[in-house]
């Protein structure tokens, strides 16, 4: 009986929405058009990070250090999607966590500026071991959070053998990151991108292929690999779900920034959610699961304007921390959100000299700590591919990064009672963990 009841009241409650039956089978193509089989390597790359048992744990555990650390990871991240934003026309999704896991087990091997740059525009000022000791803990505390959400976190290193790695920073590597090295010639382009390739696709349950071509790696001589997995149900009421497919409404009309429209589907939910109004947008916080982690989306009041880009801007600015705070629960949300998919493939190494990272990137650069030989080793580019399906069902995103490395081998307000959340026009999203803060996926949806 009371699931009957909760089913009437949500039908009650969703009665504007149109009926319709969705599949969610859609095909997630390659946004460059590559397709392919999956490689079959005799030997494929090892993972070794932990796996601990899924809801063991009830929330991060943070020192009073590391929540300013967190803060600070956290402005790197909304800095960053801000930057992005001004190179993409379109919608993106984006892992500022896995970038900063790639660029971690890059700085371990950097010293003077280089590795002070990198640390400071990670939010750690120049203390590698905080940083060493949050990826950690994060990397053996996120998947034991909750039993229903799948959240993979491995890291790898592939190097070219006429380059050895110092046995101090391959040591480092495998105790804090759980990152296996592993050596092989890098005249041989297609065996490596088929090792790595392999690799990406196992760590992010086919979301992430293929990763690389023969041609990114022009120059390299190591390649520093991060991936992140991240599956999650929307949280239920009494069984039933979040969003129902019988309630989506199907073709609805979405504005575009500029002007212009576009069809999109709307999924429709309504219920007590986070809710929080600010200065030029609203926020609505939409919890998967236990509760542990969840979406949260930053809506321009302008519709049909330049309002994302006012939206992106303020973020900018923004304290992740403060935005969280301002949620209340009391208001009853109506929520019209769309069925989207998005993948992204992003050269990363103009958008981090923007915020920072110089040094590392050029002949100047001190990665003394990394090789065995004597040389100027440098970031050639950091690349990543990203991809975010969001559907009634729930959500399933993933990203790897890859640092390659170059070198030269020379000689050395209260809100109202209800609201109308309706996302028929450009927005950006967060999904988040939500104890901690930690952000681990952040993305614009325009419609496209």
């Amino acid at each position: 009986m009371k699931r009957y009841l909760a089913f009437l009241s949500l039908a009650l409650a969703l009665v504007a929405c149109s009926k319709v039956t969705l599949s969610d089978d859609n095909p997630f193509d390659d946004p460059q058009g590559n397709s392919g089989k999956v490689p079959t390597v005799s030997d494929p790359i090892s993972v070794t990070s932990p796996e601990p048992k899924a809801g063991s744990i009830r929330m991060i555990s943070l020192t009073p250090e590391q929540q300013d650390f967190s803060a600070e990871s956290n402005a790197f991240a909304f800095k960053s999607l801000a930057q992005l934003y001004k190179q993409s026309a379109h919608s993106f999704v984006y892992s500022p966590l896995s970038v900063q896991y790639a660029l971690a087990m890059a700085v371990n091997g950097a010293s003077g500026g280089t590795a002070a740059e990198i640390t400071r525009a990670l939010g750690f000022g120049s203390d590698v071991e905080a940083l060493n000791a949050y990826c950690n803990l994060l990397l053996n505390q996120l998947p034991a959070l909750d039993e229903n959400v799948q959240i993979k976190m491995a890291d790898a290193l592939v190097v070219d053998g006429s380059y050895p790695l110092l046995p101090g920073y391959e040591q480092q590597m495998e105790q804090v990151y759980y990152a296996p090295v592993e050596y092989m010639s890098f005249a041989k382009k297609g065996e490596v991108v088929a090792r790595i390739n392999e690799w990406a696709y196992r760590n992010t349950n086919g979301l992430i292929f293929p990763f690389l071509h023969e041609e990114d790696l022009d120059q390299a001589i190591a390649v520093i690999l991060n991936a992140l997995y991240f599956k999650a149900p929307w949280m239920s009421s009494l069984g039933m779900p979040m969003f129902l497919p019988d309630f989506t409404m199907a073709g609805e009309t979405f504005y575009k920034d500029g002007g212009g429209t576009a069809k999109v589907d709307l999924m429709c939910h309504t219920s007590h959610l986070g809710f929080a109004v600010r200065d030029g947008f609203r926020m609505v916080e939409i919890p998967y699961s236990g509760g542990k982690f969840a979406m949260y989306v930053m809506l321009p009041d302008a519709v049909g304007k330049q309002g994302l880009k006012q939206l992106v801007s303020a973020m900018e600015k923004a304290s992740w921390k403060d935005l969280r705070e301002s949620f209340t629960y009391t208001t009853k949300v109506h929520l019209r959100l769309p069925k989207f998919e998005t993948a992204s493939r992003f050269q990363l190494a103009p958008i981090l000299q923007a915020l920072g990272i110089r040094q590392a990137f050029g002949m100047s650069a001190s990665f003394d700590r990394m090789f065995a030989g004597k040389g100027s080793f440098f970031i050639s580019n950091v690349l990543q591919k990203a991809r975010i399906k969001v559907t009634e069902w729930g959500t399933e995103a993933a990203a790897v990064t890859a640092v390659m490395m170059a070198g030269d081998p020379g000689p050395g307000a209260v809100p109202p009672p209800e609201a109308d959340f309706f996302c028929d026009h450009p927005f950006a999203y967060v999904i988040a963990e939500r104890s901690s803060g930690t952000i681990l996926f952040e993305g614009i949806f325009t419609g496209e």
